[in-house]
């Protein structure tokens, strides 16, 4: 079954800011049959009118880093759940991590994904397979197996291989056969057994620090490995400012290395967990402001190329525990599109916005971006300026609750998303 709703709309007055198109400026769009129209293809309105011009409409964008639960654990995400609460966020695409129970390394876990996915949503799932088995960094997975099954990246997010020969030889053979490589940079030896940030804060609250080193040991090893075999190689959620010198320096000497930011890191610190509050504890840990700064600056600067949600969804009895034994992670499908506004304040952040969620996300992954031309398929985000609401987290529409921004009053709101599928959401005042 193929979920579909295309209802046709007329968008009134709005700003349509699509960058990679030429497109900046105040026009009307129509959709018709889930195809976009700058002229009003015939006389008869739409089923929907929706007008004003505090209205921008985006390319729908493409989420790099979600963690689904099913196979698994339904009880913290359903694919219903997960990509309905991605919509709300604004997201037509997002791509999976492969951390499910069976772990994505397979072909029959990938098939019963997609049937879920096929029955039940209404927006794009791409899927990530495990790099190696089960993620443990011991033996490849059957890479060209999950190729032909339609894998379209692999990663062994939220872990990445100790061994380092498994890892390039691992590399070569995804290469071989056209997948996107994904690493997730942390020495698991530096950042074992790790709660939070190594500073004074961790230090002071007793719990054991994962140092920026952690990350930066790695971020260089992928750089060195990327320069040495030269393929692409992508780097997720980037939270050390030393990383992003790395990243500068690599991408200055011509390394085909990308990079992507989680949009927490953009708008927390560390500071957030000084009252133990288990929902800020996320992998990789909140670091200071210093780090924050510097990630915003290299957002904007160009070196880290997209933003993400790491979208980590976990059961409120697995959070509901001392900050040491609760896992890392927290959700952000929602809010990451918003957080990544509300981070770049004093500019104009909408067309940044565009490139850090939906054209640099599609080209990571070898993907024709949505496009707001004219004639063109309909995959768009609505967001309205200037419309303060207070986010809480049990209105969200996943099934798990553990935020760092509960209460959290954002500045603007995203009121329609429209999907491949036709209406994936769309705000009920």
């Amino acid at each position: 079954m193929t979920l579909s709703n295309h209802e046709s709309i007329d968008i009134i007055g709005a700003r349509l800011v699509d960058p990679n198109s030429g497109i900046d400026g105040i026009s009307n769009l129509y959709v018709r049959e889930g195809r976009l129209y700058h002229q009003k293809p015939s006389s008869e309105p739409g089923q929907r009118i929706i007008s004003g011009d505090e209205l921008i409409v985006l390319p729908g964008f493409l989420d790099l880093r979600t963690h689904c639960r099913v196979p698994g654990d339904s009880k913290a995400e359903t694919i219903t759940s997960l990509t309905e609460a991605a919509a709300k966020g604004g997201f037509t695409s997002i791509l999976t991590m492969p951390d499910t129970n069976p772990h994505c390394d397979n072909p029959a876990t990938i098939r019963y994904i997609q049937d879920r996915v096929n029955q039940d949503s209404k927006i794009r799932v791409y899927i990530s397979g495990a790099l190696t088995i089960q993620s443990k960094g011991e033996s490849m997975s059957p890479l060209g197996s999950l190729k032909d099954v339609g894998v379209v990246a692999v990663t062994d997010c939220p872990f990445t291989p100790k061994n380092n020969q498994i890892f390039l030889n691992a590399l070569k053979y995804a290469d071989m056969f056209g997948l996107v490589i994904i690493d997730f940079p942390q020495d698991s030896y530096l950042s074992r057994n790790t709660h939070a940030h190594e500073s004074f804060l961790s230090l002071k609250m007793g719990l054991s620090g994962s140092p920026r080193l952690a990350e930066e040991l790695a971020v260089q090893r992928s750089i060195l490995i990327s320069k040495h075999l030269d393929i692409p190689i992508h780097l997720s959620s980037i939270s050390s400012k030393g990383s992003v010198k790395l990243i500068k320096e690599a991408k200055g000497a011509g390394i085909k290395i990308s990079a992507d930011v989680s949009a927490h890191h953009l708008l927390l610190d560390h500071k957030i967990i000084e009252d133990y509050q288990t929902n800020a504890k996320i992998a990789p840990p909140l670091r200071e402001e210093t780090d924050r700064m510097e990630l915003i600056f290299a957002v904007q600067q160009g070196t880290i190329d997209s933003c993400n949600s790491s979208h980590q969804p976990y059961a409120e009895h697995h959070k509901n525990v001392e900050f040491d034994l609760a896992p890392a992670g927290a959700i952000g499908l929602e809010t990451a599109a918003l957080t990544f506004i509300e981070s770049i304040q004093g500019k104009d952040p909408f067309k940044l916005l565009a490139e850090k969620m939906s054209y640099n996300p599609h080209k990571i992954l070898r993907l024709n971006p949505p496009s707001l031309k004219d004639n063109c398929a309909a995959n768009f985000t609505v967001i309205k300026q200037d419309n303060p609401w207070i986010y809480k987290k049990e209105n969200s529409f996943s099934q798990s609750f553990n935020t760092p921004l509960d209460k959290y009053k954002f500045k603007h709101k995203i009121i329609l998303t429209y999907s491949e599928k036709g209406i994936a959401y769309i705000d009920k005042p």
